[in-house]
């Protein structure tokens, strides 16, 4: 089968790794000329980490990467929000605090190494049934025919725009500024830390890396733009606490917004040709349970282990959308209802919050359940994706 991958984020590789191992004739088309990792910190749960340990990648992103077994949250007041440990559900994977370039560096390098071809410096503009097929096009003509299309372009898909599947599509009110600096001294720890002042702002920190940290800075959309962070220093003093020492080695915040997407369908077939969904193409969210990187790696796993059976093209699609709805669903849920609490202009949900988050997270259940979700592969309280 004839495959196009167009994005080289962390769905599209790994995707492209799995089809042209199986045999698959397959094509990465990227946008970017030099492709190289954007973004902050990523917060890898176990349900990712399984993925890359099949591909043979985890051991060395281990290698390069922290730990990350508590999460606390605090007020500027010093009340706590929540504040517990991947131990607390025991046989717990606790995450890993990865450097992005690293994460990207590695499936790149795989990529490079396998039978699939990378093009850099197509600017994918559509995609569209022709004979024989599925064609990509670019704007520098047409590409293809392809048995199948996939879209692992991000938020905002090309693809998904072309296959007119989109329910959802909604920018956050909120983003952040960020800066991954560094921390030789490992004042990050193994912990993620967030400290929140009402439901508007919060300083987040996030081991990343060896010798690195992410810090995090709440801000509408509408102000999420590079600054310097002279000015910043002192009001994000403040919130910082025993994390302080990492404000002076921030020399640049950049800013990252964030989309709420959902679909009809991952998949359209039309007159011969076939198109698929994978990773924020198909489910972005807010990165509040840092669920991102891992349900785009299960996407991939999920997607070619349908392709790669005996069964027809239209049936392995529909089977893929049928093993991850559940999945999608659940995440989505639980971001959509944490989103308000944490990053809104909704004032009036931090008070409730400060005073019961606190108690209610103590209760041993709760905190199970609250690791268990964070580890990446409920479904539900009682249910799991099996990959």
């Amino acid at each position: 089968m004839r495959v196009a991958v167009v994005g080289l984020g962390s769905a599209g590789p790994a995707l492209a790794l799995l089809l042209a191992d199986a045999g698959h004739e397959v094509e990465v088309l990227e946008r970017e000329p030099d492709p190289g990792p954007v973004g902050a910190g990523i917060w890898l749960q176990h349900l990712g980490q399984e993925v890359l340990d099949r591909l043979g990648l985890l051991d060395g992103l281990r290698a390069v990467s922290r730990p990350v077994d508590r999460v606390e949250g605090v007020t500027v007041s010093g009340r706590t929000v929540m504040d517990f440990g991947y131990a607390d559900l025991p046989g717990a994977t606790p995450a890993l605090g990865v450097n992005r370039g690293a994460l990207f560096s590695l499936l790149h390098r795989a990529l490079l190494g396998s039978a699939a071809r990378v093009r850099t410096g197509v600017t994918v503009t559509g995609v569209r049934p022709a004979a024989g097929g599925a064609v990509v096009e670019t704007g520098a003509g047409d590409l293809g025919p392809y048995d199948l299309v996939v879209g692992a372009d991000g938020s905002r898909s090309v693809v998904r725009a072309a296959l007119g599947v989109t329910r959802r599509d909604r920018a956050y009110g909120y983003g952040a500024l960020w800066a991954v600096v560094e921390d030789p001294e490992g004042v990050a720890g193994s912990v993620l830390h967030q400290c929140f002042d009402g439901t508007r702002r919060y300083f987040g920190v996030l081991p990343t890396g060896i010798g690195q940290a992410s810090v995090f800075w709440s801000v509408p959309t509408a102000a999420a733009t590079a600054r310097d962070p002279a000015g910043w220093r002192a009001e994000a003093a403040r919130f910082a606490g025993r994390y302080s020492p990492l404000l002076a080695n921030v020399e640049t915040l950049l800013p990252a917004t964030y989309r709420d997407v959902a679909v009809s369908t991952p998949y359209r077939l039309a007159a011969g040709a076939a198109a698929v969904l994978v990773g924020d193409a198909a489910h972005a969210m807010s990165p509040q349970l840092g669920a991102g990187t891992s349900l785009a790696l299960a996407d991939a796993w999920v997607l070619a282990e349908e392709l790669t059976g005996d069964q027809p093209l239209a049936s392995a699609l529909a089977a893929y959308a049928r093993r991850r709805a559940a999945h999608w669903r659940w995440y989505r849920l639980w971001t959509r209802a944490m989103v308000p609490a944490f990053q809104s202009d909704l004032d009036a949900l931090a008070a409730p919050r400060d005073l019961l988050a606190g108690p209610v997270g103590r209760v041993p259940w709760i905190r199970a359940q609250a690791v268990a979700t964070l580890v990446g592969d409920r479904t539900s309280p009682w249910t799991r994706v099996g990959l």
